[in-house]
This record gives C-alpha cells, sequence and structure tokens, in this order.
C-alpha cells in the first residue's frame, strides 16, 4: 500500500504514486509510513547448563517508510531499535546490548525500463502488459536494488519474512557465546571459530551472504514468465559500510514458479553464492588468514488452500586452506523445513524442523536439531499473540548451540 513500485504494476492498492515531498494529510503520510514491533511477554529456557526466564517487550521496534521518487525508482527505508543485539568485535569477543539504527534493509530499487525508456515487449513475443498473448511470454523488469538489502526476499525461502521469529542469544561475561540465537539452520553461517574479513567473530547461527537478513549489495532480477533470474554482488561477510577487502560477492539464483489453478501453486529455487577473501579462519596461535566462502543451495515451497509447505538446503564450504584439514572442518549444511496451517481465520499453527552439520574448529563444533511449534492467534490482520515451544532434539549440553532443552515463549506482533 505504500506505492513500492513492483514490475509491471503502475497503480496497486493507490491509483497515483506518491512522490516524496511535501506532506499534505495524515493521508498521505501514511500512505508511505509503517510500524512494527514484537516481543515476549515471557521467554522461559530451561534444561541447559544457564537456565533463563525473562520478559523483552518490546524486542524489536521498527519504523519504515516506503514509496515512489519517480514511477522508475522506489526507495524503502528502515530504522530498528532492538532490546537485545550481540554482535562481535576486533578484540575477538562477542558484545551484547541494545541497538538503534539502521534496520535489516534500507535500499532503493530502480525500475531499469522505465529509467532507459525502453520497451521490451518486442523481445521473443514478450509483453510487459501482465497478459499472456498467443505464444509470448509476460516479462517483469529487469529491476535493480541498491543499498542495504536482503537478496534472498526473491528465493522460495526468504531469510526475512518469518511466522516464527527468531530469537537472540546470551553472551558471557567474558565476551563468549553462552547460548547461540534460534534461527532457521538453513541460512546460517554454520561455522565455530569464523570470522570477518575485520577480524570479529561472527555467530554460528547468524544469517549470512545470500541469506543475510540485511547487508550491503547490488542486486538485478527478471522474470520471464515463470522463470526469475536473479544476478547480484554482496559487500562482504557482514562488512558494513566499510571492508577492509577489496573484493566482493557475486550470486546468481533462478526460480521457476509452477501451479496456479486448483488452488495449487509453489516454485523451485537454486542457488550458487561466492565470497572471495570474504571470512577469516585461524591458523595459529593470535594468527589468521582469509578464505573464499562457497555457498550452494536449493529451496522449494508448495501451497494448497490453507496448508503451506517451504524448506531449504544450503551447504557452505571454506576454499584456500588445505593445511587447515586437521583442526578446521571446511563444510557445513543447513536444512529447514517449515509448515503453516490456517486452521481457522485467525489461528494459525506452524511447525518448523532445523538441523545443522557445522563445520570450524573441531574442538568447539557440535551438530544441532531443533523442532519448533508455534500457535497464533490473530484479533485483527495485523495484532497477533503467539505461544512457540522449541524443542532441542540433540542432547543439552554447554556448547553454546545446545545450551538448553527447552524455549518457550509467548509474545504479541503488532504492526501499524
Amino acid at each position: 500500500m505504500a506505492g513500492l513500485q513492483i514490475p509491471t504494476v503502475y497503480e496497486g492498492e493507490i491509483k497515483s504514486k506518491r512522490r516524496i515531498g511535501r506532506v499534505m494529510s495524515e493521508t498521505d503520510f501514511l500512505n508511505i509510513f509503517a510500524a512494527r514491533t514484537t516481543g515476549d511477554f515471557i521467554r522461559s529456557y530451561s534444561g541447559g547448563q544457564q537456565e533463563e526466564t525473562s520478559i523483552t517487550l518490546p524486542q524489536d521496534f521498527s519504523f519504515y517508510l516506503a514509496g515512489n521518487f519517480t514511477d522508475g525508482i522506489s526507495y524503502f527505508f528502515e530504522l530498528e531499535h532492538e532490546a537485545i543485539h550481540i554482535e562481535g568485535t576486533k578484540e575477538g569477543r562477542f558484545e551484547e546490548g541494545s541497538r538503534l539504527g539502521l534496520g535489516k534493509e534500507f535500499f532503493f530499487m530502480f525500475d531499469l525500463p522505465i529509467l532507459l525508456s525502453r520497451d521490451l515487449s518486442g523481445m521473443a513475443g514478450m509483453t510487459r502488459e501482465g497478459m499472456h498473448h498467443g505464444s509470448g511470454a509476460m516479462i517483469h523488469g529487469p529491476m535493480m536494488m541498491a543499498g542495504k538489502i536482503d537478496p534472498s526476499t526473491s528465493f522460495s525461502y526468504p531469510t526475512n519474512r518469518q511466522l516464527i521469529l527468531n530469537l537472540p542469544g546470551r553472551v558471557t561475561d567474558t565476551g563468549k557465546m553462552e547460548r547461540l540465537r534460534l534461527t532457521p539452520y538453513a541460512f546460517a553461517s554454520k561455522f565455530f571459530g569464523v570470522m570477518t574479513a575485520d577480524s570479529e567473530p561472527v555467530e554460528v547461527t547468524r544469517s549470512v551472504l545470500y541469506n543475510t537478513t540485511g547487508d550491503l549489495g547490488i542486486d538485478t532480477h527478471m522474470m520471464i514468465g515463470p522463470l526469475l533470474i536473479q544476478a547480484g554482488v554482496m559487500q562482504g561477510l557482514l562488512s558494513g559500510p566499510t571492508d577492509s577487502n577489496p573484493k566482493k560477492d557475486p550470486y546468481l539464483m533462478g526460480r521457476i514458479n509452477f501451479g496456479g489453478k486448483r488452488y495449487i501453486s509453489g516454485s523451485l529455487s537454486g542457488l550458487a553464492y561466492r565470497g572471495y577473501d570474504t571470512a577469516r579462519v585461524p591458523t595459529g596461535v593470535n594468527q589468521t588468514t582469509l578464505v573464499d566462502w562457497l555457498r550452494y543451495g536449493v529451496a522449494g515451497n508448495i501451497r494448497y488452500r490453507l496448508l503451506d509447505f517451504y524448506g531449504a538446503f544450503i551447504w557452505d564450504t571454506l576454499k584456500g586452506q588445505d593445511h587447515l584439514s586437521a583442526t578446521f572442518d571446511k563444510k557445513a549444511a543447513g536444512f529447514t523445513i517449515e509448515g503453516d496451517y490456517l486452521t481457522t481465520d485467525r489461528t494459525l499453527l506452524s511447525l518448523r524442523y532445523d538441523q545443522m552439520n557445522s563445520g570450524g574448529l573441531i574442538a568447539e563444533k557440535t551438530d544441532g536439531k531443533v523442532l519448533t511449534a508455534q500457535a497464533r492467534y490473530y484479533l485483527r490482520d495485523n495484532f497477533s499473540f503467539y505461544l512457540r515451544d522449541s524443542y532441542n532434539l540433540k542432547e543439552a549440553n554447554r556448547n553454546p548451540l545446545r545450551n538448553f532443552r527447552n524455549l518457550v515463549a509467548l509474545g504479541l506482533d503488532f504492526d501499524f
């Protein structure tokens, strides 16, 4: 409703796109503004070495501005406050605290055919009108995003749009991870002991690379009939606005859509990502070296009436340091699958399974399996309460990946 330009869609919810500039009324402002808050009335970890019961409300509060500068240029700005935010430092520690700043995404989107004043309808009989004409195929785009982006928005299983929310971990007083954040394991870094190019440690369950929740990059994508093609480059592993490594990370993704009749639809995606000197790994006492990071993945989703299934396999390999094989496992993999069923017009039931076969420092790494069940009750379409239970299917121990047996949380999700 904010008017963020979508390929071939020039009206959307409002007939005239709101241009940025003087806001004439409350109605005009609400067309480009939104806010969202999430948090838990109670969150209880049990069965691990460090049990915890807490109230974190709100955990996240986000402001959004989205709309158009022109018909061909859109913007999406997010500002976010997190009550518990964990980042690595250059001293090799983790720090836990609150954070206020740029949110997960902050980008500009460009409709290239409009900006270049080109009509692509003549390409191989394709049309931009949004309908099939004879043997022609619908074409969308190409579109380009630039800024702090989540490339996986076009993937069959997007990183950001989670019905089962991510939960932050916990850091000890000495800067060690006591418990890792709960996220879909397919998207995680998966390597114990890996660092950014600037020597900042990376949380093992942090969503990174193509599956980041937001990092600097340029993304181009277009659709030809049921096929979506996406290519882009990212700044690097959690590099932020500055990157000590001048090399960038290219990626390529393809998605094919199917169905659309008799209440059945879905898609399949394939991904290839290459990070050049994008991460550091330890080579000895106070010594590290840059390595390449290869990520391959497949994802799919299928929808039938009120039931959704979706999942992803992601494989990761570090390249460039063969002599580390005795102490550092260079391969890792993650698998996530989820099902959501709308039982009534107000009740949504979700079940998710996550599995991680981790890599990294052999002395520290361990594997993980978590099963999460959740029920959401919607008071309104923008206001819901949820009750979740995440159960560690592996043996609970002091490793931060498995330092809990059970997590129960009751919270709310509200957007305006």
